[in-house]
């Protein structure tokens, strides 16, 4: 009977390794997903080793090719980035996707297509709080000034109404072409109190940060937006979306395709956060409020979705 004891323990030994491994020593996952990765390979794997602490050892995850996901149709894909976006949509059948770092103009082109579940989480945060932001920083400030490209003054619409909510009063300034980036820049910003800018990169980009960010300092007029690499360069302040939020919101989303088949709406992060730039703060003689209390009162004010001065 012992002999009979210690044959079933060992059985049931076995049995439990080649559950967790395979009948070929490879892992049995419960779950898999593919990563289609941008051009930054850092930041390709630095998300893949965060995503892979947060799932733990039950989902596989891998490379993204078409042939490998044309194998695993139900397998959800992980778009980094608008090129791999791209790529991953391109394909048929379309797989599940969920699209991150991208902005909601970037996205917005796929939103109609039929087919498998698609969502994002956009990069970029909403205009609207950036320049909270900058009310904030500039209390007394009531003007906003913000520089657009012809036939998009329209798609402002929305964020000047909402701005007026906060008492701030917003205006486009159309720049026609390079040539007149300068003298469009000059006129935004007799008028605004700062300047907003957003995620175009027509207007902003590496040729003509430095031009943008000089008149501005020359003007005495401080740049809000649109990113981290700007607040590097010259401008003042800008929200952001951690990378710990990124992988929060992607925890959330594989969770409820896992649980319904269906990827939540395209949304905004549920949570920002804010970097400055002290040494213009301090040459334009700006006292800045700490940021931790910056960033409590714009996710209080994104979480709330309510109307008032912040």
């Amino acid at each position: 009977m012992l002999w009979a004891f210690l044959l079933l323990l060992l059985f049931d030994d076995a049995a439990m390794a080649q559950s967790d491994t395979g009948a070929a020593g490879i892992p049995s996952y419960s779950t898999s997903l593919l990563i289609a990765g941008s051009g930054n390979a850092a930041f390709n794997a630095r998300f893949t080793t965060l995503l892979k602490e947060r799932l733990g050892r039950e989902v596989e995850i891998l490379p993204y090719s078409p042939e490998l996901s044309r194998a695993r149709p139900d397998t959800p894909v992980i778009a980094l980035g608008p090129q791999a976006l791209s790529r991953v949509q391109d394909q048929q059948p379309r797989p599940p996707t969920l699209a991150l770092m991208v902005t909601e103009d970037q996205f917005e082109g796929y939103q109609s297509r039929q087919g498998a579940a698609l969502s994002a989480v956009y990069h970029n945060p909403p205009l609207l709080q950036q320049a909270l932001l900058g009310k904030l920083i500039l209390p007394q400030s009531t003007r906003v000034a913000l520089l657009v490209q012809p036939g998009e003054e329209a798609s402002f619409d929305d964020l000047i109404k909402a701005l007026a909510d906060f008492g701030l009063q917003a205006r486009v300034f159309i720049v026609a072409g390079d040539d007149s980036l300068i003298a469009t820049l000059s006129r935004a910003l007799s008028y605004g109190d700062f300047l907003l800018a957003q995620p175009d990169t027509v207007i902003y980009n590496p040729r003509t940060i430095k031009h943008i960010l000089l008149t501005a300092y020359r003007r005495n007029r401080i740049v809000i937006g649109p990113n981290q690499a700007f607040v590097n360069a010259g401008a003042l302040a800008s929200i952001y979306t951690p990378i710990s939020t990124v992988i929060d919101e992607t925890v959330a989303a594989l969770q409820a395709y896992k649980a319904t088949g269906e990827l939540p709406p395209p949304a905004y992060p549920s949570a920002l956060d804010v970097q400055v730039n002290q040494q213009v703060a301090r040459s334009l003689n700006i006292p800045l409020p700490d940021t931790s209390y910056l960033t409590e009162r714009l996710n209080e004010t994104f979480r709330q979705g309510k109307e008032g001065s912040p």
